[in-house]
């Protein structure tokens, strides 16, 4: 079993709640891979895998290779949106919800590695690539499943605006 390294710098900077998201992605692909299908359980090592990597590219200052990584678990997530549509009346309810199980980890994952490299955009004052990252997230992951995800994508954005332009935003009075 591979460990999950993330760049010290980047690990020093994450909140508890950034972590705990992380390792829930993590757990849930873990989780379909304990599927009992093989179809189900290669897709969630896949996922797995594709998470791995994209750290591990973050990582080493591998950008392109990381949103390659990630564009793959959206794939994922589509390929299996397209399957589920094209055999709905095929499938058994346990195939249905595995394939749906497959769509929210894939998508899920693939919205937090996007915040997670706007953060990394952010954090490496590349901050064009980063509001474009955040926008990529509100504009992507629509609908009450993805809330937290555009929400998260949406303070990101104001925060990095504000160390920008500290004269545009209000100060809050001292007490």
């Amino acid at each position: 079993m591979k460990i999950l390294i993330l760049p010290l710098r980047y690990c020093c900077s994450m909140k508890k709640g950034t972590w705990m998201r992380i390792f829930g992605s993590l757990l849930i692909a873990a989780g379909l891979s304990g599927c009992t299908g093989d179809r189900y359980h290669q897709q969630g090592e896949i996922i797995k895998s594709h998470v791995e990597l994209f750290y591990g590219h973050l990582q080493s200052h591998h950008v392109d290779r990381a949103v390659s990584e990630n564009e793959q678990i959206e794939v994922i997530a589509l390929s299996a949106e397209e399957r589920l549509l094209r055999r709905v009346g095929q499938m058994s309810q346990g195939e249905k919800t595995q394939e749906w199980k497959i769509i929210k980890t894939a998508k899920e994952t693939a919205a937090e590695n996007w915040l997670a490299l706007a953060r990394y955009f952010s954090e490496t004052q590349q901050y064009n690539k980063a509001r474009g990252t955040y926008r990529r997230v509100m504009e992507t992951y629509q609908g009450s499943p993805y809330h937290s995800y555009v929400d998260r994508a949406k303070a990101g954005l104001r925060n990095m605006e504000a160390i920008l332009d500290p004269g545009t935003f209000p100060v809050s009075p001292a007490k």
